[in-house]
């Protein structure tokens, strides 16, 4: 089972957009542990525009978690947490 918000859940990352060292979110910091896999999607060029980095991770406080770097507005969210 997992837990999935579906725009995001907003947090705050250190690191770099290629390498995101860890992240803040719901009153911690999870440094991350391993970057599972990476990718971008691009879509809706024509309409709303989405512009995203994805980053599939663990991190050393446990979690697995899936989160995404708006590159369109700098931004960074989790989405997926799984159990």
């Amino acid at each position: 089972m997992t837990r999935l918000w579906p725009d995001g859940d907003p947090i705050e990352v250190s690191g770099s957009s290629e390498h995101p060292d860890q992240f803040f979110w719901q009153g911690q910091h999870h440094p991350v542990a391993s970057i599972a896999k990476r990718w971008r999607v691009h879509v809706d060029w024509w309409r709303e525009p989405t512009h995203r980095d994805y980053f599939k991770l663990t991190t050393t406080t446990g979690l697995l978690v899936i989160i995404y770097h708006d590159l369109i507005q700098g931004t960074w969210f989790l989405q997926r947490l799984y159990d």
